[in-house]
């Protein structure tokens, strides 16, 4: 019995140290596994850990840009709204400027219509004054040349006269005088026909 038991226990003993040699190979190799892993994940961490550096760096620096792109970004903006309020308010005044020019583009448009109407009208009047004028003129180019004849015509009768020297029975030259009496009352110059008569009255 004894014998037995320690055969027994010997087996036992000999089933314990294998399965704790087992679990110990086991458990070696879950430890290396773990700690290839744990190296693995801390490379990963650390790869992702300045990753993450290099994209908060790049991150700060964006902002940066952008903090001052959007400041630029505001002052050009005051800039453009302080531009888009004087163009407004040129605009409007502009407006308003159009607004008076047509006002006074509609008056004076109003007072050359009626300078117009006078000017046509003071046109018609001075075209029946010309023609009025020209028939004056016609008319008495028309006497001048009638005059101008009646001087040629009175010429040679004086001329005609003072040559003939026949007296009537009681002094007188009958056609002297009668030519005399015409020449007074013939429309002609006054100074030429009182020449022409001192000198028929010198003839006879």
């Amino acid at each position: 019995m004894k014998a037995r038991y320690s055969k027994d226990l010997e087996m036992v003993k000999s089933n314990l140290i294998d399965v704790y040699e087992t679990k110990t190979q086991h458990l070696t190799e879950r430890r290396d596994e773990l700690e290839i892993r744990n190296t693995k994940l801390e490379k990963q961490l650390a790869d992702r850990s300045a990753a993450y550096e290099e994209l908060l760096t790049e991150f700060r620096h964006m902002q940066k840009v952008t903090d001052e792109e959007i400041g630029h970004l505001r002052v050009g903006c005051r800039s453009k709204d302080d531009e888009v309020q004087r163009v407004t308010h040129l605009y409007e005044d502009n407006l308003i400027l159009v607004k008076e020019t047509k006002i006074e583009n509609e008056s004076l448009k109003a007072k050359i219509d009626v300078l117009k109407a006078e000017y046509y009208k003071i046109e018609s009047v001075a075209r029946q004054q010309n023609a009025d004028i020209k028939a004056e003129l016609a008319v008495a180019r028309e006497r001048l040349a009638n005059y101008e004849l009646i001087e040629k015509e009175l010429d040679s009768a004086i001329m005609n006269v003072a040559g003939d020297a026949s007296v009537d029975e009681d002094g007188t030259n009958t056609i002297g005088n009668a030519l005399i009496q015409t020449i007074t009352s013939a429309p002609t110059t006054s100074k030429r026909r009182i020449q022409q008569s001192l000198l028929l009255a010198n003839r006879l």
